[in-house]
């Protein structure tokens, strides 16, 4: 059984027991925690949800979005993502989101190849900053996930994944997906092996309106995790078998 579903089980199940109900920006309140983190060991397979099911491919596509460092939403659609539709400009642009700070930070540093540089020297600043205040006006979006900091030990590389806001149930899923890509191309690129994704939640919520597809998810069998084959051009999961997917409503 997947050790990496039954903490994010947890997690779901903590933040509702909480029972504490917060306005934010949206109409809908959350359930909300602070400061929460969970370890998935990437060894015991790769962390996609099981109790529903989790579109990888999509979830692929945004990783290799952010990437390439794009911000054009032409490219999220042609890969079937429309959750970003409604946040783009007349020119169907992003601004400066997740995919301009990671390779085009200040319109200087491609944080990929300085990262990958800092590895490689055994060094303790591989970070990747995604909050950027500066151009805060420009975004569609704020950044959700902020920092990425990798930690090598020896030939095996640790990657911890900062969240300033987490949608537990709908976003951090397909969040979670897409750092554990991050650390496995990052580490297949320095010749190392991705062992940790740490993920620290400073707000983690739960939508009011989601509580029952929550209840639903958490009843639900956990199957065993699948296995990630191939790499950058090529990865695929294999033997990912789950429950039936769960609609739940996108708050904006």
């Amino acid at each position: 059984m997947s050790n990496f579903e039954k903490k994010y089980k947890k997690l779901l199940l903590k933040c509702l027991s909480n029972n504490v109900l917060t306005n934010n920006r949206t109409h809908t309140k959350t359930y909300k925690l602070f400061n929460e983190s969970i370890n998935i060991n990437l060894n015991e397979g790769f962390p996609i949800l099981t109790s529903k099911k989790i579109f990888f491919k999509k979830a692929l596509a945004e990783f290799k979005w952010m990437f390439k460092g794009r911000t054009d939403l032409k490219y999220l659609q042609d890969n079937n993502i429309k959750w970003w539709n409604d946040f783009a400009n007349d020119n169907k642009e992003l601004g400066k989101v997740y995919g301009h700070q990671i390779r085009n930070f200040g319109y200087e540093i491609d944080q990929i190849k300085y990262a990958i540089k800092e590895i490689n020297n055994n060094s303790r600043r591989a970070i990747i900053t995604l909050w950027n205040p500066c151009d805060l006006n420009d975004q569609a979006l704020p950044c959700c996930f902020t920092q990425f900091n990798f930690v090598r030990i020896n030939n095996k590389l640790n990657m911890t994944m900062t969240f300033r806001s987490s949608d537990l149930f709908l976003g951090l899923p397909y969040d979670i997906i897409v750092g554990a890509l991050f650390l496995t191309t990052i580490s297949n690129k320095c010749n190392l092996k991705a062992d940790t994704l740490g993920i620290n939640l400073a707000d983690a919520h739960i939508y009011e309106n989601h509580l029952n597809q929550v209840k639903e998810y958490c009843n639900n069998k956990i199957h065993n995790l699948p296995k990630l084959e191939g790499n950058y051009n090529n990865y695929a999961l294999k033997n990912y078998f789950s429950e039936n997917f769960i609609k739940a409503e996108l708050i904006k």
